[in-house]
């Protein structure tokens, strides 16, 4: 999985986790199953900064093979877009419900990877297209990855965005 796709799903778990539904922005009629609001997690703006190479940031034992690597970091500046959809039903008050949430994702819920530095959202409207209502919103934040290289140090593993557990 990519830096961004990584992004995206960690932000969409913390959503989960805080109870707030989260979907991947622009699949085809994703919204029109939803009868409760939702936030859908997409990409506005992005720029990496910092290549593998000149990222060093130093060496790690690892604890399956007691080896040690090298560890090098990579950092993103993203725009995620953050729209909540909220159906007729539950009015376009509903949609002010879901941004309290999502402000304290933002304040405690997020990987250590993740760093926000601004919120911001517009009014509430009316969408034609999805027939729901729609609150737009926009994170921006700085994402923070590291990767090892390999035993013989001829290649990096995968970038792992910092704080995300994987096995």
């Amino acid at each position: 999985m990519n830096g961004l796709e990584q992004v995206k799903a960690a932000l969409s778990a913390a959503l989960e986790r805080a109870g707030i539904a989260a979907q991947a922005a622009f699949s085809p009629g994703w919204v029109r199953s939803y009868s409760q609001p939702v936030v859908a997690v997409g990409l506005r703006q992005g720029e990496s900064r910092g290549g593998a190479l000149s990222s060093y940031l130093g060496q790690r034992t690892d604890p399956d093979t007691q080896l040690c690597q090298e560890v090098y970091g990579m950092r993103l500046e993203l725009t995620l877009s953050l729209d909540i959809y909220c159906p007729p039903g539950e009015g376009a008050a509903r949609c002010d419900n879901v941004l309290e949430g999502l402000h304290q994702v933002m304040l405690e819920g997020l990987p250590a990877g993740l760093r926000p530095s601004e919120l911001k959202w517009e009014e509430t409207v009316w969408d034609e297209d999805t027939a729901m209502f729609l609150r737009r919103g926009s994170l921006s934040c700085t994402a923070f990855f590291t990767a090892a290289a390999s035993e013989d140090g001829l290649w990096l593993t995968d970038f792992i965005l910092k704080g995300v557990v994987t096995r």
